[in-house]
């Protein structure tokens, strides 16, 4: 600088000793700080560890519980939004499943026991009372056929249970279906084919017709399991039949309606009551009309979950003539390749 055309400099001086003071302030200030951060975060590592280790003790004695104790006992209940307390929630989400199913389990195991209960009963007694007419001097032939004949219908009523009740475990036990192009109207020939001679015997009118060829030649394949479309084509057409009267008409119709195939089967019979047209799509429930015929309200709960299962859905309105109409609706798939070999629904289903 310049001081009165003098040109003077100011020089500070400070001795070492004062910076290397300075510089050992800096460093126990920082040790300080660093013992008490790591103190702190000590304590709260361990405060959050105990928490940690409690709920995960809580957890572990609850699933212990649970294991010995049944499914009736409870799961901790835990908000927290952490690792920990999504898997108490897992637990006890999945506990639940399991109590529902195990809740279904016996209640369907109840109810199978009482409806095969019936048919068994009534076999024995059958064949007890043939068995009499045979040992008879002379036999009483007559009876006895009568009795066999009696008899061949209710081991056809056990072994149309037994099946139900095997697709009714798979339906439970998610066995996976198939997913590929069905034919719809050929399936839908097959099965009338198997009951051409039942409808002639009642005298019943029994067709099918599919709306808009053109588009049901080109999106007529729906995406679904071949096996269980005919499943539930066969129980909607055997149902028309027991519920229509002796010269009434059932009548099959195949339409192309958005991305849906519907198959839909109309009788002439007493048709559903509007409040029973969830009912009857219940296990073992069946509406007013049904109450005393053969079957035993399982087809239609196997028909709507199958249905379900593929993508689709099986729903009942009120038919033209007074019947009832049942729709099975599918999602349309792709076409097969030209040439592809078709399958014989009446043999596998």
């Amino acid at each position: 600088m310049t001081i009165a055309d003098l040109r003077c400099a100011l020089v500070l001086v400070q001795p070492v000793q004062t910076a290397q003071s300075a510089a050992g302030v800096v460093r126990r200030a920082f040790t300080i700080a660093a013992l008490i951060g790591l103190a702190a975060a000590l304590l709260v590592g361990m405060g959050i560890a105990s928490t940690l280790s409690r709920r995960l003790r809580g957890l572990h004695d609850a699933v212990g519980r649970v294991g010995a104790g049944g499914l009736e006992q409870d799961m901790p209940h835990d908000d927290a939004r952490d690792e920990v307390g999504a898997l108490t929630r897992a637990f006890a989400a999945m506990q639940g499943r399991v109590r529902r199913q195990e809740e279904a389990r016996r209640a369907f195991v109840a109810t199978a026991s009482h409806e095969l209960r019936t048919p068994i009963a009534s076999l024995a007694t059958v064949l007890e009372l043939t068995e009499d007419d045979l040992r008879q001097e002379p036999p009483r032939l007559a009876e006895a056929v009568d009795g066999v004949v009696r008899a061949r219908r209710q081991s056809e009523r056990l072994a149309a249970l037994a099946r139900d009740l095997l697709d009714l475990s798979r339906l439970d036990a998610d066995v996976a279906l198939r997913r590929e192009p069905v034919d719809v109207a050929e399936s839908c020939r097959a099965v009338l084919s198997e009951f051409a001679e039942r409808a002639r015997e009642r005298r019943l009118a029994l067709g099918l017709e599919a709306t808009a060829p053109a588009a049901m030649q080109e999106r007529g394949h729906a995406l679904a399991d071949p096996v269980g479309v005919a499943r539930i084509v066969r129980t909607l057409v055997e149902n028309a039949l027991r519920y229509t009267p002796e010269g009434g008409s059932v009548n099959m119709e195949i339409a192309s309606r958005g991305h849906e195939v519907v198959v839909s089967v109309t009788d002439s019979g007493p048709g559903v009551r509007p409040e029973e047209r969830e009912t009857i799509f219940e296990r073992f429930q069946r509406g007013s009309a049904g109450q005393g015929a053969a079957g035993f309200g399982l087809g239609l709960a196997i028909g709507r979950e199958l249905a379900r299962r593929m993508g689709g859905d099986l729903r009942v309105t009120d038919g033209p003539g007074g019947g009832a109409r049942f729709e099975l609706a599918l999602p349309v798939g792709p076409q097969p390749p030209v040439g592809a070999a078709s399958v014989d629904l009446a043999r596998t289903a």
